[in-house]
């Protein structure tokens, strides 16, 4: 019987194929760690790839747009791109220069290990950021007037995720939990799993709502899977066809002792960076804003004269979300806002319109029984606002508790 390994004439072509194909996403993993929005490096590397935009692809309407929020502007996507045919290049380069035709098993783990703090990092960020309101606070005054047919879809998520803080708490404890398992490799395989679990929910939410962080949501899936990679066959023979199987463990050995314990204490001194400055914001209790709340306008007088609620210039409701900050419902409908100046001493309210040094209005407010009521002038009218107040406790997305027995639903 012939026992001779079966040789296939592409063999060689092949290998090169998955060779290139190994070093392009170890190639694409740095660049995007080294030019994402958590890199110092992010602002040269965007501003490296506007020029080649405006000068060589001739993407003149391609703007640099900075402090909005958005990961997935026009540049990004050419950021992305541009990654892409870099990635490329260094892959041909190495793959040509490597007359050795090594497999690169050593690099490819350590990029594991740079991917998986990496991870871990962004995990424990985000995480950290939904335990204290950081991301998702609870409902501002300005969103609970806000009817739902006017919101965005992503206006709609932070609605949601601000309305329910165990809901919130408990999504951001998901994300440090997998950030913490992805810094041991014991657990790397399992934080990775875990993480991108997680993380598939947050794409699916940025992807379906209109979330403008697409992009980058998508890459720590990606970068997920690229983790769990070398364990790809373990877990395929562990959950699909029922066999024994076994996660690689690569034990760290160290010629000198010294070099273990400088190991061990730079990951623990990493650790401790990373969740100090994750969770910082926990210690940090932001003060209560004073007359927070919504003021329905019952009586409207200007110079002696009460105004209709079917006139357009008359005020619906004063909205006091903070001290600097309050918006002005007309009977119309329509929303002005205003910078303000509250002094809860002299009890006085002064409204000016953004980027307007002249006075709007200036008020004094006192309370009778249920009312507010504000008494001032408004340009060179005096007015006379009756208002009641309603707070945010008031509102039925607040007010409603959690309940074990319903015996209808409550859905309004």
């Amino acid at each position: 019987m012939n026992t001779k390994p079966i040789t296939f004439p592409n063999q060689r072509k092949h290998n090169a194929v998955l060779r290139f194909l190994h070093l392009f996403v170890i190639s694409y993993v740095y660049l995007f760690i080294f030019t994402s929005q958590f890199s110092p490096l992010a602002g040269i590397h965007k501003s490296g790839v506007l020029w080649l935009c405006k000068n060589v692809f001739q993407q003149t309407q391609v703007e640099y747009i900075t402090m909005t929020g958005s990961g997935d502007t026009t540049l990004d996507y050419w950021v992305v791109l541009v990654n892409i045919g870099l990635a490329v290049v260094a892959a041909l380069v190495i793959l040509l220069a490597d007359k050795k035709q090594r497999t690169f098993k050593d690099l490819h783990w350590f990029t594991v290990v740079v991917a998986r703090y990496y991870v871990a990092m962004i995990m424990l960020s985000y995480g950290f950021a939904k335990l204290h309101d950081g991301q998702f606070p609870p409902n501002s005054i300005g969103r609970l007037e806000e009817k739902v047919g006017d919101m965005s879809p992503m206006g709609m998520v932070w609605t949601m995720m601000g309305a329910s803080t165990g809901y919130t708490f408990v999504s951001g404890l998901l994300e440090v939990i997998g950030g913490l398992l992805l810094l041991f490799r014991r657990t790397k395989t399992f934080g990775a799993l875990f993480s991108m679990t997680v993380m598939i929910n947050v794409a699916l939410l940025n992807f379906f709502y209109d979330v403008p962080v697409k992009i980058f949501s998508s890459h720590i899936v990606l970068f997920c899977l690229f983790i769990v990679s070398g364990d790809a066959m373990a877990l395929y023979r562990f959950f699909i066809l029922h066999q024994p199987s076994q996660l690689r463990f690569q034990k760290r050995t160290f010629d000198k002792k010294w070099k273990s314990i400088t190991v061990i204490v730079f990951k623990w001194l990493v650790i401790a960076f990373f969740i100090l400055s994750s969770s910082s914001a926990l210690f940090y209790t932001p003060p209560a804003a004073p007359m927070e709340g919504a003021y329905i306008v019952d009586k409207f007088i200007i110079n002696n004269q009460e105004i209709s609620c079917n006139d357009s210039i008359g005020w619906k409701k004063i909205l006091i979300t903070s001290p600097s900050r309050t918006k002005v419902i007309l009977n119309n409908d329509s929303t002005k806002t205003f910078q303000s100046v509250l002094d809860t001493e002299n009890k006085t309210l002064m409204l000016r319109k953004i980027d307007h040094q002249d006075l709007y209005a200036y008020l004094h407010y006192n309370s009778q029984k249920d009312s507010i009521i504000f008494t001032g002038n408004k340009g060179r009218d005096s007015v006379k606002i009756k208002t009641i107040r309603k707070k945010k406790e008031d509102y039925l997305l607040n007010k409603r508790s959690f309940h074990w027995i319903n015996e209808y639903p409550f859905n309004r």
